[in-house]
């Protein structure tokens, strides 16, 4: 038995009483007038609730025809976009749903309440014929052409469509659409994969709550296919119409909105992360290695790189293991990885320097102040911003623990400005619990060593920190063996963890870029 059909157990009880009283109804004649009030009461409650908890937003209802049928075709992210269709639509909408809900306790029953359709996958004659007669009678039908989340099951989000960042659409839509002489109406249904991803449900991998993410629907112009005849039509043809309904839906969609924030067209993730080295024969006296933090994206350290660039030094910022992709990527990548991936970046830029600064935000801080360790004679200086020594989420003591129950966690708020956050944020939204693990093992391992860092160091630290402790700061000057004129710590007062791109991220910049423009100036005299 799967994680998430063992959940069933809890909700036979709610199935029992839901099956009861359609059991009675129909015994005393009463079916139809009791499935109404039901589907009514559902529907109501459903629809207060998205409201409420989600600021439910349901856009171009005036697209779908008043009384005759349509099939309303709709991007598929979670196990909340039916709810979500089904409650905001003033028709009532039926679904079609695989064959597989028939066992379901309280799915099925809603199934029945709202007339819905079973269908084999594989391939149902008898079903889809079902549903072209319910067309031509004037049925509002609801489908979702992906035939399944990315994510979930076996299909995973590298099966999107890069022109749509959707999963490619079943045809069945469309033949069912032209043999019932209805149009398709593309909707796109946005906030619902960051609301309950499937890695909350049904994966359970991470805690299945329901997060207060706004829900958007999108209701798109109607879809004709006038001219057309399912008898005739060819598969080529098919497909490209297929293709086309998906195009309409994907334009529909806030992509940014989905669980793995998208570009589309899907671009292919960069890998390298920035590399500069002069056109010269001769090496540079300095040059420098910028590291990101846990889960960050490389706009997080990208604001050094102008600084930088004005020395006219080789510089290098790579992306560390199981970063710049999607948060799974982090799974089972560890501490020593992203060592090794420094360490080669490092060897690499001194291939076109002598010496190097090192900068590191975060994880990063503890991979420089390692190399700084390892590397004594190549590395002349490092900076370190927030360095994670000390987690300011008492939570993370449970780790060990919680990497056991779940593979995935929320990633905490390292902004304090929501504004630049919604803004600039590109960071992974949840991140590989073993991953974290292995990153808090590193953090005490480097606690340990402190003693054998002797490198000229800057660090930078917020008291408004709500990710590291700031006195991750103070251990780490008090713990170090470099002499006290080559040590100094900057204190913030207002930013976040994100020190380079929040409140203070100016000052905070200029501070690291003049430092590393004093230390190249120094080793120059």
């Amino acid at each position: 038995m799967e994680r998430y059909e063992a959940l069933n157990v809890f909700a036979r009880p709610v199935d029992m009483a839901i099956g009861g009283v359609m059991k009675a109804a129909k015994a005393v004649g009463a079916y139809e007038p009791v499935r109404e009030w039901l589907y009514g009461r559902i529907k109501s409650g459903l629809l207060a609730g998205f409201k409420k908890k989600n600021n439910l937003e349901v856009i171009g209802l005036e697209n779908v025809p008043p009384d005759s049928g349509a099939i309303i075709a709709a991007n598929h992210q979670s196990w909340l976009d039916a709810q979500v269709l089904g409650s905001s639509s003033e028709r009532d909408l039926h679904f079609i749903a695989k064959n597989d809900f028939v066992e379901w306790p309280v799915l099925s029953k809603f199934i029945e309440l709202t007339e819905s359709v079973y269908i084999r996958r594989g391939g149902d004659a008898e079903g889809l014929a079902d549903v072209i007669e319910r067309l031509k009678e004037g049925w509002l039908i609801a489908i979702f052409p992906e035939g399944t989340i990315a994510g979930e099951e076996e299909t995973g989000r590298d099966q999107l469509d890069p022109r749509t960042g959707l999963l490619k659409g079943h045809s069945g839509m469309v033949r069912m659409a032209i043999a019932g002489g209805v149009p398709i109406i593309p909707v796109g249904i946005s906030g619902t994969g960051q609301a309950l991803p499937p890695e909350a449900y049904p994966r359970l991998e991470m805690p299945p709550l329901q997060k207060s993410i706004p829900v958007t629907i999108r209701y798109g112009k109607p879809i004709y296919f006038n001219g057309y005849s399912i008898d005739s039509i060819d598969r080529e043809t098919l497909r490209r119409l297929t293709d086309d309904v998906m195009i309409e839906i994907s334009k529909l969609v806030d992509h940014d909105r989905c669980f793995i924030p998208l570009e589309v067209p899907l671009k292919e993730p960069d890998t390298t992360g920035i590399v500069y080295y002069p056109e010269t024969k001769k090496k540079a006296q300095f040059g420098v290695l910028v590291l990101h933090g846990f889960t960050s994206h490389l706009d997080c350290v990208r604001g050094i790189e102008p600084f930088v660039k004005e020395l006219g030094i080789p510089y290098r910022f790579p992306i560390l293991r199981g970063h710049g992709t999607v948060p799974h990527d982090l799974v089972g990548v560890t501490a020593q990885d992203w060592y090794d991936d420094a360490e080669a970046a490092l060897n690499e830029l001194l291939e076109h320097c002598e010496q190097v600064i090192v900068c590191g935000l975060s994880m990063g801080g503890l991979v420089a102040l390692e190399l700084g360790m390892n590397h004594k004679e190549e590395i002349s200086n490092v900076v370190l911003i927030a360095p994670a020594l000390k987690f300011a989420d008492r939570l993370t003591t449970l780790t060990p623990l919680l990497s056991k129950m779940f593979k995935f966690w929320e990633s905490p708020d390292s902004y304090n400005d929501a504004e630049l956050e919604k803004e600039r944020n590109r960071n992974y939204r949840i991140f590989a619990t073993g991953s974290f693990a292995s990153l808090y093992k590193y953090a005490r391992k480097i606690e340990k060593r402190l003693d054998e860092f002797d490198r000229p160091v800057l660090i930078l630290h917020s008291k408004k920190d709500k990710v590291i402790a700031p006195r991750a700061a103070r251990i780490i000057y008090s713990k170090i063996a470099t002499p006290s004129a080559q040590k100094k710590i900057v204190w913030f007062k207002r930013s976040g963890h994100e020190m380079c791109l929040d409140l203070e991220a100016e000052a905070v910049l200029r501070t690291i870029g003049d430092h590393i423009a004093q230390a190249v100036k120094d080793g120059q005299d």
